[in-house]
């Protein structure tokens, strides 16, 4: 069991009262998460599954933001019921909040019900970070809603970007081609198969478009790999960097969003792509559509599994290559100063 700090409740006493945000673990976006959230919010971090202890720390916090739920419910609920009861706030961002309303399991119905109940319970914010518009029964398991923080973390600081020896390999392949990134781990519910096959299917795609994957590749997408390849693609299997991520998103033309339709969810990529304006290809009728109706960046839409459909879409918009548009410092910033408003009133 991970501690709150070196210095614990128990050796502070109960009259010390101090501001945290917690995570269950370090993996995948969690870090990134709680890193900002302790910055923006002047917290301290919090780490670990949530038993007797932590669970003693937590309810005793003045201030107390839990970055991510999803991945302790049990924890997180045992929390705010027993700060609820001594009056004190708690703030919870919900990232998964559809998975309320899949039928097919149990689980799902009981935890509709449970965020129903929730809802009610005094001194407790819940904020998904899907708007509300996107699906209006996000409005019946949580308080409010604010944008991804992968949307706007960094959205002054484009122009601090530097190249990196990969970006530059990239570049020098493409050979002045579109350049279409692939970015983070090589899995087949990011839709890895589905563009693997239009690379295919549609061999004349790779005399105006190259397509490089970059991160590790799961094994069940080594077939999709090797077709890609075959058709003139690119495959970087291993452990990218944030700063060669960055340097991709600088040098890349689109940056693919198009996942599977169970897998329709936030997304990192995409939220770099619209702060660094590289048009993202998504999954028409996905949430990642309706978020790029905001405005910041005009998306490349695909039917997902219509490969035909998919290489007449993305020759089309690598013809029509254009410049980084001009209000996207202006959008991005209005969704940081909106969530950072709403995070520190509820706090």
């Amino acid at each position: 069991m991970a501690s709150v700090s070196d210095i614990h409740a128990s050796e502070v006493g109960p009259e010390v009262k101090r501001n945290y945000v917690h995570v269950s673990a370090p993996g995948g976006h969690r870090q990134f998460y709680q890193d900002l959230f302790a910055g923006l919010f002047d917290l301290e971090p919090a780490m670990g599954r949530i038993g007797p202890r932590l669970w003693l720390d937590l309810v005793r916090a003045r201030h107390l933001l839990f970055a991510t739920i999803d991945d302790d419910y049990a924890g997180f609920i045992a929390v705010a019921l027993a700060r609820s009861l001594i009056g004190r706030r708690t703030v919870g961002l919900f990232l998964r909040p559809s998975k309320c309303f899949e039928s097919g399991r149990l689980v799902y119905r009981l935890k509709r019900w449970a965020f129903r109940c929730l809802r009610h319970l005094p001194h407790l914010s819940l904020f998904t970070i899907l708007p509300f518009k996107f699906d209006r029964r996000f409005a019946q398991v949580a308080h409010g809603w604010v944008h991804d923080p992968q949307m706007w973390d960094m959205h002054d600081g484009a122009a601090l970007i530097e190249t990196s020896q990969l970006s530059r390999d990239v570049l020098t392949a493409a050979g002045g081609r579109a350049i279409l990134c692939f970015l983070g781990s090589v899995r087949k519910s990011k839709g890895f198969e589905f563009l693997a096959y239009i690379v295919s299917d549609h061999p004349d795609l790779a005399k105006d478009v190259f397509v490089v994957a970059v991160g590790r590749v799961d094994p069940a997408c080594g077939d999709d790999c090797a077709r890609l390849i075959s058709a003139g693609g690119m495959v970087v299997d291993r452990f990218v960097s944030d700063d060669e991520l960055l340097s991709l998103y600088k040098t890349c033309d689109f940056a693919w969003c198009c996942y599977e339709p169970d897998y329709d969810q936030a997304s990192g990529i995409f939220g770099r792509s619209v702060q660094l304006g590289t048009r993202p290809i998504i999954r028409k009728g996905a949430y990642l559509e309706k978020y790029a109706q905001e405005g910041a960046v005009a998306p490349v839409c695909l039917v997902y599994g219509d490969t035909r459909d998919a290489a007449a879409n993305i020759a089309a918009a690598a013809a029509n290559r254009s410049d980084k548009p001009g209000r996207l410092g202006e959008i991005v910033g209005g969704w940081r100063a909106d969530f950072v408003q709403k995070i520190r009133a509820a706090l």
